[in-house]
């Protein structure tokens, strides 16, 4: 109800202040009034109770009009693919269309973290080179993991809505509505890729970039697939101590950190001319990837289409159930893929690796971001072997690599 149509006390003494009380206050056998724009109703009588609950019924039905209207409006901008934002989202103008310097930061952060760079090390670039957030505010690994993981940078549409648990809290679910209109600024696979990586719960972050062990959260545990941390040794007879790699899953392994750091390395530099030399496209992957996207789509469009079948009638509930069951299943899958086709044709430039040994500085966790990076791109795989019984030191034997395909 409209706030003029509210009905009013009145009363002799104080009819120059009314107070808003229900419709059924007439029963108290006190006098009721309702101002208006066109006069005061006199709610004494049943004609002015009948105008006064008019005029109720007429605002709510204005209210009820205007909600339809809304989510109207916002399923016909759903349908059109148009963007909708209620501010300049970071690497795009508000009609949809690329800020060039924003979008190649972009793009250039999607294969940088794919290929191991931190979200801290990309952060502080940012903020060197001042590319700073819609809102004017400096970069952070959190606010800067959030815009990557936003679906509009692949194209994609979203729909987000409230919903009601049934514990009775209320929480804002986000749903992909198809493909929008707007020009992406990386594919689809890359996004997915990079989606599946942050969420891996696995990941080392490695302390806000602060990390000293070159292969901390990368090197595996080869009895419990573990990664290994950094430590230290006991102090020798010297009282010296130094740094060694220990297995997280139980210290089912330790190492000397040295050694295989440097053993890792020079396996990286021998790669790295046949690396170079490789073509960073595959067609069939290309071709395949083109094939998966519209298996994408098709099975989108199954989806609705099950849902619009329910709602006319045509199926029933257990299987339209049945029926989306099947088309996620089918769409977690394609996106699998595509994530680990788009992962797959990540590279970065080795570029003279033969010095890649001395860009190793653990002051400066930039360098060792860098030397992580190449190693990341490189090897599929590295394990920590047994050394045995009473072996001291590193050798060759102690660490297994698998390279990836260049």
């Amino acid at each position: 109800m409209r706030a003029s149509s509210w009905p009013m006390v009145t009363s002799p003494a104080l009819s120059s202040t009314p107070l808003a009380v229900p419709l059924g206050a007439e029963e108290t056998g006190v006098h009721l009034a309702a101002a208006q724009a066109q006069g005061v109703l006199d709610l004494a009588t049943p004609s002015g109770r009948l105008a006064a609950r008019i005029g109720a019924a007429v605002a709510e039905n204005e209210t009820e009009m205007r909600v339809e209207r809304q989510v109207l409006g916002h399923q016909r901008r759903r349908e059109s693919g148009r963007p909708f934002w209620s501010t300049r989202p970071f690497g795009f103008e508000r009609d949809g269309t690329h800020r060039d310097e924003e979008a190649e930061a972009l793009q250039q952060a999607y294969r940088d973290v794919l290929a191991g760079v931190s979200l801290w090390s990309i952060a502080k670039d940012w903020n060197a080179r001042e590319p700073l957030s819609p809102h004017g505010k400096e970069w952070r690994s959190s606010n800067l993991r959030g815009v990557l993981l936003k679906p509009r940078n692949a194209g994609i549409q979203t729909y987000s809505q409230w919903v009601e648990k049934p514990d009775g809290r209320r929480v804002r679910v986000t749903e992909e509505t198809g493909t929008a209109n707007w020009e992406p600024l990386v594919s689809e696979g890359m996004f997915r890729a990079l989606a599946r990586y942050l969420s891996d719960p696995e990941r080392n972050t490695g302390g806000g970039g602060k990390r000293k062990a070159l292969f901390s959260g990368v090197v595996r545990c080869s009895k419990c697939q573990a990664v290994v941390t950094q430590g230290w040794s006991k102090k020798n007879a010297t009282g010296e101590r130094y740094r060694i790699y220990t297995c997280s899953g139980g210290r089912c392994i330790t190492c000397p950190a040295d050694p295989l750091d440097s053993f890792v390395v020079r396996k990286v530099i021998n790669r790295a001319e046949e690396w170079n030399q490789a073509p960073a496209t595959d067609a069939a992957d290309e071709e395949r990837e083109a094939e998966l996207l519209a298996e994408e789509v098709a099975t989108s469009e199954r989806r609705t289409a099950l849902a619009e079948m329910f709602a006319v009638g045509d199926i029933d509930a257990s299987t339209m159930r049945a029926g989306i069951g099947r088309c996620d299943a089918d769409l977690a899958r394609v996106r699998t893929e595509l994530a680990d086709l788009a992962a797959k044709r990540v590279r970065v430039d080795l570029g003279d690796v033969e010095y890649l040994w001395e860009e190793l500085d653990y002051e400066d966790p930039d360098r060792i971001d860098y030397v992580r990076t190449v190693v990341m791109q490189v090897c599929e795989l590295v394990e920590l072997m047994p050394r045995g019984r009473g072996v001291r030191g590193f050798k060759p034997d102690h660490c297994r690599i698998s390279f990836r395909n260049p």
